[in-house]
């Protein structure tokens, strides 16, 4: 289970985006401070700014090539790598080489 930690200060129930303050809780919003949005007591919604949106989206696309470039990895090296199941298996592949 992943522990979440957030500022009391940001947190923000639900139903006040139905009351007309909506403009208020957008207010708070700051630089690597999410408000988050309660729903019965849980976290459902995190409203970013335009400069975390940016910030998190660039860390996507680098765990993305980081994930791509292991693959790669991985495929290249598959070519290195033979799995025999016996001693005997080891030997027909190597006599048929």
């Amino acid at each position: 289970m992943t522990t979440l930690t957030v500022p009391l200060d940001k947190l923000v129930p639900i139903s006040r985006f139905g009351r007309g303050t909506a403009s208020a809780e957008f207010a708070k919003v700051e630089d690597n401070k999410p408000v988050t949005v309660l729903r019965n007591n849980e976290p459902v919604y995190f409203i970013l700014n335009e400069h975390d949106y940016r910030h998190f989206r660039e860390l996507e696309e680098e765990v993305r090539e980081l994930r791509n470039a292991e693959a790669r990895r991985q495929v290249e090296n598959k070519e290195y790598v033979k799995t025999f199941n016996s001693v005997e298996e080891l030997g027909d592949y190597l006599d048929a080489i």
